[in-house]
């Protein structure tokens, strides 16, 4: 097989998004070398053979640009390099062009951070990156350190190789092209040191609901002379108005023009709006072009009898799609007996754990919360019914982001109270803290998943361990780390349970960015009451009924002997009674002190806390002796310690000479 052979059998194999591939917006390159330069040049050429020249955008500029599937097939024919995107304002897409930011084979990490929701691949070289998102950013350019980066959104071209990120495929976003988001704007302005916001219109947008009346006044009132670009801004008003049906309207309108060409040329203009997603022009700018021109049409006003008359009739006489089928009405009326015979949404834990997305458990520290979850985990692994509740079996992959040690401890007393044996259970644990805030750890998570073979839930324990600098109150932060879950659901299907913490006041729910609430698919709070009886509360259930509450207790189990002969032990949960009015457990004046150390540094880590740096903290916070008396601080706060580590109701206890909140 010769060197062009070679070539041509690789163009063949090239790939894009749908979304882009029938723009027309490709054409083909080529290497070319010029005397004195280093390095040669991408050249773009039509697919006719002929050189792009001249002003980019006019109108023989445009008529020579195809469709992917075209250049590519003419890139092969004639031996080129490769084929690339000429992006045009109407598209709406805007490329983002990175330069030697993969080095040793890893990503710039302010270029990956942005990479995580759309596609994106690598330049010919290997060295570079391309991404698309929807939005116009404008035309950028910035060669410094430490990588290059340019915009492009009306003009130029980059080149398209197929060979798309390692992440972009684990992500699943090889049909992907996203939305211009904080990320890249956040990178943008980094750069270029100005805000270089995407079009206010969004596709997105509900339409004016504008009458055929008020589009033939507004149509109307505009000079048959405009330029080009009005030319294209009232076609993709309509188009956004009246969906394809519009393209006769703005034909109708076009052929007043002495500037008009053919019905063929106006119809190629028309395919590509809409194509880009994202920010696009709607009615309300042809509304504001007419009034520029003398028209006075009212906007959001209630609609007469005849426009309203005119709606419906509009509604009546709407085409039949390609299929010759009736076009679906928006207000879908369904018959009584198929609405409630509809099939009801899977569970895990019927009631409790809805087969979804997202799930967030919280309590405050001491409340026993991992205990809980743990104990639902496993009784997912095995199968095994849950206070009464069905169960579906799955498998479970646990992240174990803090106190391994004590994790270990907790498994292996559920196998010895409940008497079980772990190799018989499919449920994996990962001792480590991923950063849910890095797409590259989210996609590396899922990996890891998917080469243990899967899994049905995976347990975050804790969001604040796997989200290390994050503001929980920002939504930017938050919002990052939740749809970096998302994303991880989306290519495991797995149901993914943060474990989280409560605010300060409990009554206003989890620690942080309101948001997380909003997120979830449900949310189960862990209480611990003055009284020490433990709860769980279903606070959040969006398929089923909420408020379900449940009683347990932790029973401490034993697990054996260290090397000084004292106890090793842990704790398991049991079901328990819900009590009403117990007497609550007082706490004596150090007690008091020491609980409330404890509980402070359990903000950063639930395990591991070093008794020593407790009984310090607590000691200074002790008033000291009386002149001439001895310091008995020290004492008081390991006899306090002691207290709040015996009994089964104990707040903490004792392992490896470090404190646990239980």
């Amino acid at each position: 097989m010769n060197a062009v052979t070679k070539l041509n059998a690789h163009l063949t194999t090239i790939t894009c998004p749908d979304e882009l591939r029938e723009l027309p917006a490709w054409l083909i390159w080529r290497y070319e070398h010029h005397e004195g330069e280093g390095k040669p040049r991408k050249v773009p050429y039509y697919t006719n053979g002929q050189r792009r020249h001249g002003v980019q955008g006019r109108a023989e500029d445009r008529q020579q640009l195809t469709t992917f599937d075209a250049a590519r097939a003419a890139a092969a024919r004639r031996g080129f390099d490769g084929v690339g995107f000429a992006p045009m304002p109407e598209f709406n897409v805007c490329a983002l062009d990175f330069d030697r930011c993969v080095q040793g084979g890893e990503i710039h990490p302010q270029v990956l951070e942005v990479l995580g929701s759309t596609y994106a691949e690598y330049s010919p070289s290997g060295l570079g990156i391309r991404a698309f998102f929807r939005g116009n950013l404008g035309n950028l350019k910035d060669h410094g350190e430490p990588f290059g980066f340019e915009t492009f959104s009306s003009k130029g071209f980059v080149t398209v190789t197929g060979n798309a990120l390692e992440i972009t495929q684990v992500l699943g976003n090889e049909n992907s092209v996203a939305e211009v988001d904080d990320t890249v704007l956040t990178l943008v302005r980094r750069r270029f040191a100005r805000a270089s916001e995407p079009e206010a219109d969004a596709t997105t947008a509900e339409r004016l609901g504008l009458t055929r009346s008020q589009l033939e006044e507004a149509l109307d009132a505009l000079p048959g002379d405009l330029g080009y670009d009005q030319w294209i801004s009232v076609g993709m008003a309509l188009h956004h108005e009246l969906g394809p049906e519009g393209f006769e309207v703005w034909d109708e309108w076009s052929r007043r023009s002495p500037k008009y060409t053919t019905e063929r040329y106006g119809r190629e203009r028309w395919r590509s709006f809409g194509k880009g997603g994202g920010r696009q022009v709607t009615a309300r700018s042809l509304v504001r072009l007419a009034h520029e021109h003398g028209a006075h049409i009212t906007i959001g006003g209630p609609a007469s009898v005849e426009e309203f008359e005119a709606l419906v009739e509009q509604g009546q006489a709407a085409e039949p799609d390609a299929a010759g089928e009736p076009k679906p009405l928006r207000f879908q009326f369904e018959p009584v007996h198929a609405f409630a015979s509809a099939t009801a949404s899977p569970w895990i834990i019927k009631g409790v754990l809805p087969q979804a997305g997202l799930a967030v458990v919280y309590g405050a520290s001491g409340s026993g919360k991992s205990f809980a979850v743990l104990d639902m985990a496993l009784a997912i692994a095995q199968g095994r019914a849950w206070r009464d509740r069905k169960v579906r079996q799955g498998r479970v992959a646990y992240i174990a982001a803090e106190g391994a040690d004590g994790f270990r401890k907790r498994l292996a007393a559920y196998a010895q109270h409940h008497q079980v044996e772990l190799t018989a259970v499919p449920m994996s644990v990962l001792n480590g803290a991923p950063n849910l805030l890095e797409v590259k750890d989210a996609a590396d998570l899922v990996l890891g998943v998917q080469a243990w073979g899967g899994a049905d839930v995976i347990v975050v324990d804790t969001l604040a361990q796997t989200t290390p600098g994050a503001n929980e109150n920002a939504g930017e932060d938050m919002g990052r780390a939740i749809a970096h879950c998302r994303r991880i659901h989306e290519k495991t299907g797995a149901l993914v349970i943060l474990i989280h913490h409560s605010g300060k006041d409990q009554a206003k729910g989890a620690r942080g960015w309101s948001g997380l609430r909003a997120a979830a698919d449900a949310e189960i709070e862990v209480i611990r009451a003055e009284d020490g009886q433990r709860s769980l509360r279903l606070s959040k259930n969006k398929d089923g009924e909420d408020g379900l509450q449940w009683g347990f207790k932790l029973e401490t189990v034993q697990l054996g002997i260290d090397e000084d002969l004292d106890p090793i032990t842990s704790c398991v949960v049991a079901e328990a009674e819900l009590q009403q009015g117990a007497p609550a457990r007082k706490l004596g004046p150090v007690e008091s002190v020491v609980h409330a150390v404890v509980l402070e540094m359990a903000e950063f880590q639930t395990a591991g806390i070093e008794l020593e740096a407790v009984v310090k903290e607590s000691i200074k916070r002790l008033a000291g002796p009386e002149d001439g008396k001895r310091d008995t601080r020290k004492q008081h706060v390991k006899r306090a310690l002691e207290s709040l580590t015996r009994g089964d109701s104990a707040p903490f206890w004792v392992e490896d000479g470090c404190l646990t909140v239980v």
